[in-house]
């Protein structure tokens, strides 16, 4: 086997065939919990967003300030920039060195200059630096975590705080764009487990993310939850007391017994196995045979619900490609025999 799995994979452009209905309908009856006429290809099936004038973050190419004042060093094994804090030293700091940016002064219309919309694909636009990771943007992560433990309250009135300033950055941005759904990244666990204990969530992040996830949907916005790690214990939170519309988690992850559990309440991101899709060596019968699998083992014509939406990817065009096609026509053909 020659394998070389890369850090980002490479982005190919989107198939344009004639369908029974647009991805962007099929993919929003998915995120309503509503059973698709196919497994939608989830970012193949979007238009992404990004606003020159909003910087939470750094461009992922380069170091950098935000404006915060947080560093980014960006890393080129990985393809993308870290935050080194830099803020301020301890979380009972927050108020004197935190000064957050006045958004009503921004021209946020500017950013739709020259934006063309492609309205077979739905819209969406990625939040980083979640209510918990800008924490540890703002400080040291092992600082962090101590404050977490030591200074809970001081936390909990720190992300407050943030989730005002998300919820007033997402409605700017949401005033021009009439976006569909919005990625928002927070990540809680390691590969082996969670930063911290569910209790110390419910007494810091659980409500102010809440109110963050509410705003959103209030906006007619779907919400989908990226969080990195092995954070089942989190599941329950983020689908019954946040009510997110979608999840994006790592497969480390029971997926098969959350799909179970919650399948008909929430659109979970899956990907293909790695160890075949940046296989070049692996035939294009073997890809075709993984995809079916993936779509009789998720779809929603086994699991109920809208089954799970595909994060597509693979190194080589071709195989892609060859996966794209027998995703879109394995699953349509078996949602529809369903149907019958």
């Amino acid at each position: 086997m020659a394998l070389n799995i890369p850090a980002m994979s490479p982005t190919w452009p989107s198939v344009e065939r004639e369908s029974p209905i647009t991805p962007r309908e099929n993919l929003m009856l998915a995120l309503e919990h509503k059973k698709p006429m196919w497994m939608p290809n989830l970012y193949a099936d979007s238009q992404m967003v990004v606003c020159p004038s909003n910087h939470d973050g750094v461009p992922k190419d380069r170091d950098g300030y935000d404006w915060f004042g947080t560093y980014y060093s960006y890393s080129p094994t990985v393809g993308i920039n870290m935050p080194a804090g830099g803020v301020f030293e301890e979380v009972t700091q927050w108020r004197e060195k935190v000064k957050f940016p006045d958004l009503k002064a921004i021209d946020w219309s500017k950013d739709a200059e020259g934006f063309v919309r492609n309205e077979k694909k739905a819209l969406y636009m990625r939040f980083g630096n979640g209510i918990f990771e800008r924490l540890h943007a703002f400080e040291d992560f092992e600082q962090a975590m101590v404050d977490l433990i030591t200074e809970p309250e001081e936390c909990r009135a720190l992300f407050e705080a943030i989730a005002d300033y998300k919820i007033e950055l997402f409605n700017c941005i949401r005033d021009v764009f009439p976006l569909d759904y919005i990625v928002a990244a927070d990540d809680y666990g390691t590969a082996r487990g969670p930063f911290f204990s569910t209790a110390l969530y419910e007494a810091t992040i659980l409500e102010p993310t809440r109110r963050f996830v509410k705003a959103v949907q209030a906006r007619g916005t779907k919400f989908i939850a990226h969080c990195c790690g092995k954070v089942d214990a989190f599941i329950p939170y983020l689908v019954e007391d946040l009510g997110v519309d979608g999840l994006e988690i790592q497969d480390i992850n029971d997926i098969p017994n959350i799909m179970a559990k919650y399948g008909h309440k929430i659109l979970l991101e899956y990907k293909a196995d790695a160890n075949i899709v940046h296989d070049d060596e692996a035939s294009g019968e073997t890809m075709k045979e993984h995809i079916r699998h993936i779509v009789d083992t998720f779809g929603a014509h086994a699991i109920g619900g809208s089954g799970v939406a595909m994060n597509l990817q693979s190194s080589f065009k071709d195989k892609y490609y060859l996966m794209e096609e027998e995703l879109y026509s394995y699953s349509l053909s078996k949602y529809a025999q369903e149907e019958k």
